[in-house]
């Protein structure tokens, strides 16, 4: 049986964590992994200790979009997590990038054996779009945010 998924519709991943709704994320590279750090809440407007980690390796691309009208990724399936980051199933950007690339090199796949998806992570009035593995989620004590 195959699963019909329409074209970039976000699917919920919830977080073990409050992710601070109204926080902007940090963003690190290094090489090619990718790690988003988020402020969480205990609860409602009470800042944890904690700050979760979303790390992201084999990073492949990225992008950042501006809400439209103040909303979140327009195209996501109803859920009631308070907290999660969504995962593109059938992902119309990941087929670009796979076309592009077995243009330039038709064996790509021969040395790079990841399994690419494709993620949306919210910050305040952003979205951040990641082409890269399934993220891995941890978190650490406060760090110096400023």
């Amino acid at each position: 049986m195959s699963e019909n998924f329409e074209l970039d519709k976000g699917y919920p991943v919830e977080l073990p964590v409050w992710q601070a709704p109204n926080d902007f994320v940090r963003m690190e590279f290094e090489r090619d992994e990718t790690r988003i750090l988020f402020k969480t809440w205990k609860k409602n407007r009470d800042y944890s200790k904690s700050i979760g980690i979303l790390t992201f390796k084999n990073t492949w691309g990225i992008r950042t979009i501006r809400h439209k009208n103040l909303s979140y990724y327009p195209n996501e399936e109803d859920h009631n997590f308070r907290s999660y980051y969504l995962e593109i199933k059938k992902s119309s950007w990941l087929d670009q990038l796979i076309k592009e690339r077995s243009k330039d090199s038709s064996d790509w796949k021969i040395n790079d054996r990841s399994i690419y998806g494709h993620f949306i992570i919210q910050s305040h009035s952003f979205f951040i779009e990641i082409i890269s593995e399934r993220p891995e989620f941890s978190r650490t004590h406060s760090i110096n945010w400023s």
